[in-house]
């Protein structure tokens, strides 16, 4: 049901072991007895406020009343979820609650000739191929011989020498030259219809 959530909404899909961060924002979802939600970032602390439904204002500015604070930093979601539905137990009946990230504090950027280039989720361990694909790969003026990662310092790797990625890492895919790419399509064109030839001449 939770990926369900996340892919109806155009979320990234959690890895199981992913620990939240500080800086991290997610989003409360309460429903059952009472329906409400809210969104916090998590603070230097590694905390989120616990809410009521219940509206109050202070100096004519709307504000939901705070019941009290606790600490989701280093949790994975599932635990973040039990931890934040034991609190709320406390003050509400008959309620189940839904946590999802709406935006992650760390990114890792991928650029030039993908499908859908710019800021994605940044996981411990992974690899240049894995933030590609989630930029949903390769198009057709990729140039294969000129894809690097760029480092937050400036410095320039090519991708068989980067292991693993890191947070804010840029990872660019060069086109191919408007040149090459037209005889490229030739190739391809004139293999296709050779091909094509063959297939019809052996019926």
């Amino acid at each position: 049901m939770v990926i369900l959530f996340y892919l109806l909404a155009g979320l990234p899909i959690i890895p199981q072991d992913y620990k939240l961060q500080i800086g991290d924002e997610v989003t409360v979802y309460v429903s059952g007895s009472i329906n409400f939600n809210y969104t916090e970032t998590i603070s230097p602390q590694g905390t989120i406020f616990i809410y009521s439904q219940e509206i109050i204002y202070t100096d004519n500015v709307a504000r939901r009343l705070v019941l009290s604070e606790i600490k989701i930093v280093s949790l994975t979601l599932d635990s973040a979820k039990q931890t934040l539905q034991e609190e709320f137990n406390k003050y509400f009946k008959n309620i189940t609650l839904s946590l999802v990230i709406t935006q992650f504090r760390d990114v890792v950027y991928v650029s030039g000739a993908v499908a859908m280039p710019g800021a994605y989720p940044f996981f411990p361990g992974q690899t240049a191929i894995y933030y590609i694909g989630k930029a949903g790969g390769l198009n057709e003026r990729a140039n294969l011989q000129n894809m690097y990662v760029l480092k937050a310092n400036r410095t320039k790797l090519s991708l068989n020498k980067t292991k693993e990625i890191d947070r804010y890492d840029t990872i660019i895919v060069e086109y191919l030259p408007l040149n090459l790419w037209s005889q490229y399509i030739g190739i391809v064109s004139t293999f296709v219809t050779i091909i094509a030839t063959w297939i019809a001449l052996t019926r």
